[in-house]
């Protein structure tokens, strides 16, 4: 039987994501080189519900285990013991759960595979979303900056790993250089998400959490940036923002752009063309 929390007093928690849903692509998905995933339906994700038969495979892939700091002084990754990490493990949704043995547990409860995958953190691995939209000069449409993922072919913001003891905003600002060529300074950008991300490489014991903020370009700033240039992590482009456009982004990206439009319709929506105001509302309307 899989080892249940560390006490039975422990504070209850939110399982469910920012849509009122239990994480989908950490229970379902996962990269190709993961074990299948022990079956954790809703009624169960969350640790407060007992589940004597839960019993998730052990994943941590070779990449991570040649990463590990303690042998590799240029790895990126914990040691495989938790207890020689050297750090607190502090997380964006609060107050973690931990196993008897100290491992910390998924603050959105089960996820159908033990360890850390590809993971390099035990618990929250950090990352940074720059979200930037535009106006497009010639269509009118308003537009997301976005990279074409080379490993899922999914559309995605630009964004990336916080790296070891690195400050996030020059995260932001690394990744979007990085991904599309384009410097921006983000020191003024909105914050429009600080959280849990459902991603295909979650396990019970690490997941990525991420801080985003959005900025949208003047038509001035827009010509300004350049030309959009490719890296080895995706194709760049200014993709055009429609529901579908928006729900098939990857991860949780959808989520973080639709909370950036909405920002965006309530600081812009008395300066707006008519043809944006209306493909705003359009976007913002509920299925």
């Amino acid at each position: 039987m899989f080892e249940q929390f560390q006490s039975k007093d422990a504070q209850k928690k939110s399982f469910l994501m920012p849509n009122g849903k239990p994480h989908q692509k950490a229970r379902f998905e996962k990269p190709d080189i993961y074990p299948d995933r022990f079956n954790v339906s809703d009624e169960k994700v969350s640790w407060d519900v007992p589940y004597p038969e839960y019993n998730p495979p052990y994943f941590v892939s070779p990449q991570t285990r040649a990463n590990d700091r303690t042998v590799n002084p240029s790895g990126w990754a914990d040691p495989e013991d938790v207890h020689q990490i050297g750090r607190t493990i502090i997380s964006y949704e609060g107050e973690l759960q931990y196993t008897k043995t100290g491992l910390p547990l998924n603050p959105k409860g089960r996820a159908g595979i033990a360890g850390r995958g590809l993971l390099g953190k035990w618990g929250p691995n950090f990352a940074a979303d720059p979200v930037v939209t535009r106006v497009n000069p010639d269509t009118g449409e308003l537009e997301l900056l976005a990279v074409q993922r080379a490993d899922t072919g999914h559309w995605a913001i630009p964004g990336g790993m916080v790296d070891f003891g690195e400050d996030v905003s020059n995260t932001l600002v690394r990744e979007l250089e990085e991904e599309t060529g384009i410097h921006l300074d983000m020191s003024d950008a909105h914050e429009v998400y600080r959280g849990y991300v459902d991603d295909r490489r979650t396990t019970d014991h690490a997941w990525i959490e991420t801080l985003a903020k959005h900025t949208h370009l003047s038509s001035q700033d827009a010509l300004r940036v350049g030309e959009l240039r490719s890296s080895e992590e995706g194709l760049p482009q200014w993709l055009p923002l429609t529901k579908e456009s928006i729900a098939n982004l990857y991860a949780s990206h959808g989520f973080v752009v639709a909370r950036s439009i909405e920002h965006f319709f309530q600081e812009e929506k008395d300066t707006l063309s008519p043809e944006v105001l209306s493909q705003v509302k359009s976007l913002l309307e509920k299925r």
